[in-house]
């Protein structure tokens, strides 16, 4: 699936229909506010409808986002609800013209390409004063609006980009961990960050990963404060590893990893932000925020050397959101990990992809966005 297999959502619902700000074709976009030209108050044009602007709540049908229901290894019956209402955000989606201290305009969200749910741009609160060294001091960070996928990539879906030739050969290295609706794991940053490229994205920054995972109120789990329990995420709980499935073969109470979207979505439509896979970030890791100076701040930080290929002084990439295999300790919005890039030793880490305004998954024309084929 490359670049051109992309699907866009189109939200009908009315709770979406009034008046914003809205983003067409980005570069257009920013052709627009150059020259005042932008339809701010306005409804978009009747040819199109456009995906949420504000956080969709976390029992919205995920074929809102994903354009069909994926099966799961559990009923999503027991879905913890969140009221997107009570939130406290500052983001383009409930302030127009909101701007980051640095005078750069927040867009509103667009219409988002299917598997992938909007972010909408502005602050929120990054960290942790309370967590390990690591995730110190907590503060503010300005993002851009951005998009984000849905569920962790698949093996199915990694296996499709090896056959079109535009990945190169991955996958898991343990027994029961190949089925095609599970996240791909035992992956290297390096095919992580390849596999979203060909898909006209990129892999999301540490900043872009955490906001996804928590949404602007600083909370500790993605869907609140409550403690993770195999309720609401694939961990180490009382059940055992991997809320206590079996794998084959020898071993089996080391568990795995189960089908993507088994548990509820977050504030922002998202699976599996807690637990799961273990999912790399593009960042360089650094020992904490204030280490990391200057290059953590800002709008859109991309950690150590602005996230330049070449970094001298750091060997190691980010990887997020605990996984089945660790307990609600690895399972928070802040808990940080580093890894060898090469993952060398093997860790069964997996990815998610995000998009910028300006990634091609975002600039195609309309004739090009052609139905993706599962």
């Amino acid at each position: 699936m490359g670049v051109k297999g992309v699907v866009w959502a189109r939200v009908s619902s009315s709770r979406y229909a009034e008046p914003r700000c809205w983003v067409g074709r980005p570069i257009g976009l920013l052709l627009g506010l150059a020259f005042g030209a932008v339809g701010c108050g306005e409804s978009p044009p009747p040819s199109q409808s456009f995906a949420p602007a504000v956080p969709p709540s976390a029992t919205t049908p995920a074929s809102v986002f994903v354009g069909s229901s994926q099966e799961s290894e559990v009923s999503s019956s027991s879905a913890i609800a969140i009221d997107p209402e009570s939130v406290p955000t500052q983001d383009a989606a409930e302030t127009p013209n909101l701007k980051a201290p640095d005078g750069t305009l927040m867009l509103a969200c667009g219409p988002a390409p299917v598997g992938m749910a909007c972010i909408a741009g502005g602050k929120f609160l990054r960290g942790s004063d309370e967590g390990p060294d690591n995730t110190k001091p907590q503060g503010s960070v300005w993002l851009q609006t951005f998009y984000m996928d849905v569920n962790e990539v698949t093996n199915e879906q990694y296996d499709r980009c090896e056959a079109e030739k535009s990945c190169t050969k991955s996958g898991p290295q343990y027994l029961d961990f190949d089925r095609p609706k599970q996240p791909i794991n035992g992956i290297s940053w390096f095919d992580a960050e390849g596999y979203c490229r060909a898909q006209g994205k990129h892999l999301p920054t540490e900043a872009q990963w955490e906001k996804a995972a928590r949404g602007t109120d600083g909370r500790t789990y993605p869907w609140g404060e409550e403690p993770a329990t195999c309720e609401r995420a694939i961990i180490k709980g009382k059940e055992g590893r991997g809320c206590g499935l079996l794998k084959r073969g020898s071993k089996p109470k080391t568990g795995r990893v189960w089908e993507i979207g088994s548990r509820p979505a977050n504030l922002y439509g998202l699976h599996d932000m807690a637990g799961n896979s273990f999912e790399w970030v593009a960042d360089w890791f650094t020992r904490s925020y204030e280490a990391c100076g200057e290059d953590c701040q800002g709008v859109d930080p991309k950690g150590p050397c602005d996230g330049a290929e070449d970094c001298p002084g750091y060997k190691h990439k980010g990887v997020r959101g605990g996984s089945w295999y660790w307990g609600p300790d690895r399972a928070t919005t802040f808990f940080r990990r580093a890894h060898v890039p090469r993952n060398r030793p093997f860790h069964h880490f997996g990815f998610r992809c995000a998009a910028d305004l300006t990634d091609p998954v975002l600039t195609l024309p309309l004739d090009e966005r052609t139905e993706t084929k599962e």
